[in-house]
C-alpha cells in the first residue's frame, strides 16, 4: 500500500470514530510510529556493528 492510500484509509477510518475511539486510535498510531523509529535505529546500530566486525576480520586476514 502506498503512502497516499494509507493516509486516505486512516482519514476515512478516523471519520467514523467517536472522540474516545479517535483518541485511542491516535495513541496506537503514536506507539507504532515510535516502534518504527526505534526499529530503524536498532537496524542502523546493527549494521554499524557488522561493518566494524567485518573490517576487523578483514584487517586480520591481510
Amino acid at each position: 500500500m502506498n503512502t497516499k492510500t494509507l493516509i486516505r484509509n486512516i482519514e476515512n477510518l478516523s471519520a467514523t470514530l467517536d472522540q474516545k475511539q479517535l483518541s485511542a486510535f491516535l495513541d496506537i498510531m503514536d506507539a507504532v510510529a515510535a516502534l518504527a523509529t526505534e526499529s530503524q535505529e536498532l537496524l542502523k546500530q546493527d549494521s554499524s556493528r557488522r561493518l566494524a566486525s567485518s573490517s576487523a576480520v578483514a584487517g586480520r586476514i591481510h
